[in-house]
């Protein structure tokens, strides 16, 4: 290669260097001085984000004095340590205190692993290392009071993030009406039982701060003038009583799982003022054979009512004139229509009253329907509809059904529909709606609609009162409520319901069975057990459904779902109610119950109310009591000193002298006679030692 080769060379190789100095410096003019506002924007998007502050979330209260806590939001921190900002001096003074604190509240990581990894994290310039995400309230005013932390954020580092989790404190109890609210970026929120139906209530107004990047997706807040303070939400209280709703629940469970039913609800409402005390929904899941709340189905579960809505049919017809009570009517056992025959179960009840045939549940009652509207079968359902039978309650909860009841120009519309919807079939109601009619009934004529919610209220003290809401003001004339009333009352006394007779005072209802349709194909061979009704029937103040699906081992509504209401009943009458004694059924049923206690005590008071002593006991001081035919039987109680007494069964008076003698501390939970003791009877008693017996 010659000299003028190499100078040809060294030139191009200029000239490209040049070329590619000038593009550089083009590029950085550029930047400069025609895209400088544009990058700056840039960078502090990057750099600097708006974050949304979640609002509390307001809290769902029982109704009761006591301010019990259905639903909360409880505060969790997520906790950062800017090691940076911490002074020399005092993070190498102190940093070994502080290592001890950390391992004491989170105890994964030792003294000496805390003291390592810190130093390590401040060599490496960490300004926001992660100490914790889930920190309670509690633990973080701990935290607050730590050596180099209880400086502040400034000289500590200590950097907090919150957010609230939602805390159910009663567990599963009402679990699936208190609900829950699922928050979808991309679709609307699932919105499930009050927390869903009053979510906009509950959410409040959410807050803004202004957060810096520090790395990948973390970042950090800016604490400055960028700050809009969350509004909290308001707080609901609620209709139900925890008391009443662990005795549905518990009352639905013992039957659910004695009859291994497929599923299950029940209902307590007040009847003056339609507010909902108490409501149980329970599914068996067949992998287990363990029952949970799954599904709302006193609000969401449309099915064929059966029986129960035979009141129904009877008030169109008398309020129409068409028949009274006292008619007489021939129950011979089965009634055709067509092809199609209904029957009573194989029994004949022969001549006798309407109001007899109801008490019975006889299915003649098709045939008085049948024989008085037959010409006219839209005056009967026209009948049902002024009662209000075909529309929504309206319930805040999501999920009700329209009922369903055809018209006679329906396309299904058969020659059989008008005695098969008479008593309950071919028509479609969920609980709650057939609960409102009944309530409907003792509450003179006046249909509520079911509430769940009593108050609304702000944490300034503003409050939204909720009153109860008529849905028809007359329901029908006095003369058939009066009628009704009486044949209601019957069921209890005389009829298929005589099981459930209370004692101290009256439950008015009416059981249902019937066939569950397994939709298109006709029905199956599994059965729906029901009983509706009120009590105390003379001055009524509560109204009660129970529905069971599916029992096994019997499927009449007075057996399965009679019994359920009966404990309902006698549970909330034990707290808070004045039985009345009935003479006449201490006459012709068993002696009284009377707890287990003191033996002179139960003398006493069986000479002053003229009961017989079926007397076993030798005269110890402490019996046991059981009611029979023939009396009260009484046996002895043997209590030893020194150990534990068993005091299951017995009143709080006497539980109390025998535990407190043997110097135990009690706690007491309930009222009525102990069901339960802590400790187990026998065992040796150490003084000071606390027991709880529970009462019910």
């Amino acid at each position: 290669m010659n000299a003028r080769q190499s100078i040809v060379r060294v030139y191009i190789v200029y000239m490209l260097i040049l070329l590619f100095a000038c593009g550089v410096i083009s590029q950085i003019v550029s930047l400069q001085f025609f895209h400088r506002e544009e990058l700056l924007k840039e960078t502090q998007k990057r750099s600097f984000s708006m974050k949304t502050i979640v609002a509390p979330r307001g809290n769902i209260y029982a109704d009761n004095k006591q301010k019990t806590s259905l639903s909360l939001s409880v505060p969790r921190y997520k906790l950062y340590l800017d090691l940076i900002t911490i002074d020399d001096f005092v993070f190498n003074s102190q940093i070994v205190n502080l290592s001890d604190s950390l391992s004491k509240i989170f105890s994964h990581k030792s003294k000496d692993q805390w003291y390592q990894v810190l130093n390590k994290q401040r060599s490496r310039g960490n300004r926001y290392f992660l100490l914790n995400s889930e920190v309670g309230n509690d633990e973080l005013k701990r935290i607050k009071e730590f050596p180099i932390l209880k400086l502040g954020q400034f000289r500590g580092g200590l950097i907090e993030l919150s957010r609230n989790v939602r805390v159910k404190p009663f567990g599963t109890l009402a679990s699936r009406t208190i609900g829950y609210v699922v928050e979808n970026e991309s679709k609307n929120p699932i919105l499930v039982g009050l927390e869903g139906a009053f979510n906009e209530d509950l959410k409040g107004q959410n807050g803004n701060m202004l957060m810096e990047k520090i790395r990948g997706n973390e970042w950090k807040p800016v604490i400055g003038e960028y700050y809009t303070e969350p509004v909290p939400g308001k707080d609901i209280f609620t209709s139900i009583d925890v008391n009443l709703q662990d005795v549905a629940e518990a009352a639905l469970l013992h039957q659910l799982e004695n009859q291994s039913a497929l599923r299950g609800c029940a209902v307590l409402m007040e009847v003056e003022t339609g507010f909902i005390k108490a409501i149980a929904n329970l599914t068996r899941n067949e992998k287990t054979g363990t029952y949970h709340e799954v599904q709302n189905h006193a609000i969401g579960l449309a099915s064929e009512p059966g029986s129960t809505f035979k009141l129904a049919s009877l008030m169109v017809a008398l309020d129409d004139g068409k028949i009274k009570i006292c008619d007489s009517v021939n129950m011979t056992g089965r009634y055709s229509y067509y092809n199609k025959s209904l029957t009573d179960g194989g029994k004949k009840y022969g001549k006798n009253t309407i109001q007899v045939a109801f008490e019975k549940s006889s299915n003649i009652i098709s045939q008085i329907i049948y024989e008085n509207y037959k010409e006219n079968p839209q005056e009967f359902i026209n009948g049902l509809k002024e009662i209000g039978l075909n529309e929504r309650l309206g319930v805040s909860i999501i999920g009700e059904p329209k009922p369903y009841i055809k018209d006679a120009n329906d396309p299904t519309f058969s020659g059989i529909s008008l005695p098969w919807m008479s008593i309950g079939y071919e028509v479609q109601l969920s609980p709650l709606q057939m609960l409102s009619f009944y309530n409907a009934v003792a509450n003179n004529g006046v249909m509520l609609r079911p509430q769940f919610v009593k108050e609304i209220r702000r944490s300034s003290g503003e409050r939204e009162i909720f009153e109860p809401i008529v849905l028809n003001p007359k329901i029908c004339k006095n003369t058939t409520l009066k009628s009704l009333q009486v044949m209601l009352e019957g069921v209890v006394k005389r009829g298929t319901a005589k099981n459930i007779r209370a004692r101290g005072f009256d439950i008015a209802g009416k059981t249902g069975t019937s066939k569950i349709a397994r939709g298109n194909s006709g029905y199956g061979d599994k059965y729906q057990a029901s009983f509706c009704g009120y009590f105390p029937a003379e001055n009524p103040k509560y109204s009660c459904i129970v529905v069971i699906q599916g029992p096994t081992r019997n499927i009449y509504g007075a057996k399965v779902s009679g019994t359920v209401f009966k404990e309902i009943a006698d549970k909330v009458y034990a707290n808070g109610f004045e039985r009345r004694v009935d003479e006449e059924q201490l006459l012709h049923e068993f002696y009284p119950f009377s707890k287990h206690g003191y033996y002179e005590d139960m003398i006493v008071a069986s000479e002053v109310m003229g009961i017989d002593i079926q007397d076993k006991a030798s005269k110890d001081e402490w019996i046991i009591t059981k009611a029979s035919e023939k009396g009260i039987y009484v046996q002895d109680r043997k209590l030893i000193k020194g150990l534990v007494p068993n005091v299951v069964g017995m009143g709080l008076i006497d539980a109390l002298y025998l535990l407190e003698s043997e110097g135990l501390v009690v706690k007491v939970i309930g009222s009525g006679f102990v069901k339960d003791q802590s400790i187990n009877p026998g065992f040796k008693v150490l003084k000071g030692q606390s027991i709880i017996i529970n009462l019910s």
